[in-house]
């Protein structure tokens, strides 16, 4: 995740932009802000909330401020205003999932000036593609990861949620059903933190995690100290409901300090710095070493080393534009591909960073560039970063430290672009069929407008069916009756009525008329 600090590099490598196609295209355009809520109204102001509310809502403080207004049903959801260009919407590509949270120079900023600066909460956020809120979860630490995976035949979401410095993390994953209900927490064993790069699952019920733990090392080949320290990179599989350790791989037993790019730093020297792992075949997994600029191919139950790509030591020949620097993200798919995202930096190896699409031949031991996607801003990510291949040969690129998000045609032109608050940022970007049906009934508040009348504002946060809402009113819980029903408008709908007794309730109705939930009651 940290930048190396090599200090200013000579080599700068001037790059054909492959597959450019969005010459002209401005960086980001504001077709809005993401849904923060209905008009204020000269009102009382709010007046009600559901009782269904209090299980809805975290334990996090309501944190208000004029540059940043909160949902009038969910006033404890204050997410970081973004900006969406979406020039090709199509909801079959699903939704978009990130973690925001500030950029690590801009950490240590009180919560309440990161919200007047427009950044919000730090969090899990689902958006639709074309940026309304669908699902915010804040968080108190830095989270990361958020992604649809499959565990156990079921969709689910997964993240990394804890502590983190210089880079590195040290906490735990997190799965989640459709509900929203965490069902398994991933902890890294043998006395090892799980690190915030990498929760990926496994067809098996494993999961793949990073770590670090410090570990002695005699640095005098670099210029170092004999008796020194050095964070070795770990590499685990974790069976999920059990927690048993099934393999776990130490950097340090396999890769010597000579094959680092990184420049020394005072002890621990991150000279590894894992960030990737996903199962390669069916008896390896893939690793990927940013401060190495390597791929190890590795024996899923030895561990052993079985082939590098990239980097010093490479025993594949690299084609011509497919080599990488300081990379993240690698995955494996049918066909012979693999895909990275290429930083390019830091330092800067590259003017700009590429979402690659490599073809890998393991009996030739060649790699050939297949695809590059760029951004027409020239973005280069000093850290982090994601590259998520679509169905159809298009991609979602995650910026990581530049604060972007994209989506790519298979031709290399800009489809979506999303750009969040300065000195915000997303660890990776995914974009995911999901279907959310939260266990907690939706949020409704009620205040009145300037003519007596009632505005109901009514959210269900993680709600991905709801069509339409039908306000109910009667004078008893049991005898409500339909008022009205108009469609959904975003995170938060505001319906003006002039209610028929003195208790609302709003119901929730999926496209085909279907009520999923109902609020708790109200008083009018």
């Amino acid at each position: 995740m940290s930048a190396a600090a090599d200090g200013p590099s000579q080599h700068l490598i001037s790059r054909r932009r492959l597959l450019g196609g969005a010459a002209g295209f401005a960086a980001v355009g504001g077709l809005g802000v993401l849904g923060r809520g209905s008009p204020t109204l000269a009102s009382s102001g709010v007046a009600a909330r559901s009782a269904g509310s209090t299980s809805a809502a975290t334990s996090l403080p309501v944190v208000k401020s004029p540059a940043a207004p909160a949902f009038h049903s969910r006033p404890d959801l204050l997410p970081p205003q973004m900006q969406v260009t979406d020039l090709q919407s199509d909801a079959a590509d699903g939704y978009v999932l990130i973690t925001p949270s500030a950029v690590p120079t801009a950490r240590g900023v009180t919560l309440a000036t990161q919200i007047a600066e427009g950044l919000g909460q730090p969090g899990l956020m689902v958006l639709s593609g074309a940026g309304q809120l669908v699902w915010f979860k804040p968080s108190t630490v830095l989270a990361t990861n958020l992604q649809v995976q499959t565990y156990r035949g079921e969709r689910v979401l997964t993240y990394w949620e804890g502590a983190e410095g210089a880079g590195m993390g040290f906490g735990t994953g997190h799965i989640l059903d459709s509900s929203y209900r965490q069902i398994a927490v991933v902890r890294a064993g043998n006395g090892v933190r799980a690190d915030l790069h990498e929760l990926q699952l496994t067809p098996q019920s494993t999961a793949l995690v990073t770590g670090y733990v410090k570990r002695a090392a005699d640095l005098t080949s670099m210029g170092g100290a004999r008796n020194a320290s050095i964070w070795d990179g770990v590499v685990q599989e974790i069976d999920v409901a059990t927690g048993k350790v099934l393999l776990d791989w130490r950097s340090f037993d396999h890769v010597p300090l000579s094959e680092t790019h990184a420049a020394l730093t005072k002890p621990p020297f991150d000279y590894f710095h894992p960030n990737s792992i996903a199962p390669y075949g069916d008896d390896e997994l893939i690793v990927s070493s940013r401060n190495t600029w390597t791929l190890y191919r590795i024996n899923r139950k030895t561990g052993a080393v079985i082939a590098r790509i990239n980097g010093k030591s490479s025993d594949y020949k690299i084609g011509p534009e497919a080599d990488f620097y300081w990379q993240h993200h690698v995955r494996q798919h049918p066909g012979g591909l693999l895909t990275v995202f290429d930083d390019g930096a830091a330092p800067e190896e590259e003017p700009e960073s590429r979402g690659l699409v490599l073809a890998i031949n393991d009996s030739a031991r060649t790699v050939r560039l297949v695809k590059a996607f760029t951004h027409p801003a020239h973005l280069l990510a000093q850290f982090e970063g994601s590259m998520q291949l679509l169905p159809g040969g298009g991609a979602f690129v995650g910026w990581g430290g530049e604060p972007y998000y994209s989506q790519f045609a298979p031709n290399g032109e800009i489809v979506l672009d999303g750009r969040f608050p300065t000195n915000d940022q997303s660890y990776r970007a995914f974009r995911s069929p999901w279907v959310g049906r939260p266990a907690a009934p939706p949020d409704v508040v009620v205040a009145k407008d300037a003519l007596g009348g009632r505005v109901v504002y009514v959210s269900w946060n993680g709600d991905t069916e709801t069509a339409s809402w039908q306000v109910l009113s009667g004078n008893a819980a049991s005898s409500l009756r339909p008022l009205a029903t108009v469609a959904k408008a975003g995170f938060e709908t505001a319906v003006t009525v002039r209610p028929t007794g003195r208790l609302l309730a709003v119901a929730a109705l999926d496209a085909t008329g279907r009520r999923l939930g109902v609020s708790g009651v109200v008083s009018a």
